[in-house]
């Protein structure tokens, strides 16, 4: 595998971080003439913080098949947990890694497919539960929608850096800074146009 309704949105009161993948997503939806709606906006920034922040070891396992093939055969619990992590995976890689996909035999179109039908399946097994599973329900209804263009966003923002390993060195560092609190890595990051801060992340379930 390849190298590793919301009414008052998440960038305005949470830390820099968030506020710095908002811009980046909102300066791509301008290059590439495309609008996405305020949920998968979110949704978007929030995938980009959640890489900011895990570690190798929390995510040593990427093939989409064995994903699936856990979540087909797992409670109803553990499905929603899974069918997330295998759409995520889906996206973050299809966003990120194109220059992967173009030197290897894997076809991107399969990731997409595997990513939109997961959101998919998490829409359908949210819906009708409670408010909240409600809501999360449309959004990933909309996450499904909405794959192909969220993979241009992630596409548009990935080239945009100085180079494609640019951006996963500024989220490795970002994750040795949440650990060390390095005065060193501090500094690159803002070098980067990153100010850290530390706080208590809140995750999309």
């Amino acid at each position: 595998m390849a190298p590793k309704s919301i009414e008052n949105p998440i960038w305005m009161n949470e830390s820099n971080a968030v506020q710095f993948f908002h811009e980046k997503v909102v300066e791509a939806q301008e290059r590439q003439r495309l609008r996405l709606t305020e949920n998968v906006e979110f949704y978007i920034v929030n995938l980009l913080c959640e890489q900011v922040r895990m570690n190798e070891s929390e995510d040593s396992e990427n093939c989409l098949v064995l994903i699936l093939k856990k979540a087909l055969e797992s409670s109803h619990v553990e499905k929603i947990a899974l069918y997330k992590k295998l759409a995520d995976t889906a996206l973050y890689f299809s966003g990120f890694f194109q220059e992967y996909f173009n030197r290897k035999s894997f076809d991107i179109k399969y990731y997409v497919n595997m990513g939109e039908s997961a959101y998919g399946e998490l829409s359908h097994l949210l819906k009708g539960k409670n408010t909240y599973q409600e809501t999360m329900s449309q959004i990933y209804q909309e996450m499904s929608k909405s794959f192909t263009k969220a993979v241009e966003i992630l596409l548009d923002i990935s080239e945009q850096t100085t180079h494609q390993d640019q951006i996963r060195s500024t989220l490795s560092i970002y994750d040795a800074w949440l650990n060390t609190a390095s005065a060193k890595l501090e500094k690159e990051l803002l070098a980067r146009g990153v100010h850290p801060i530390k706080i208590n992340s809140r995750k999309v379930q």
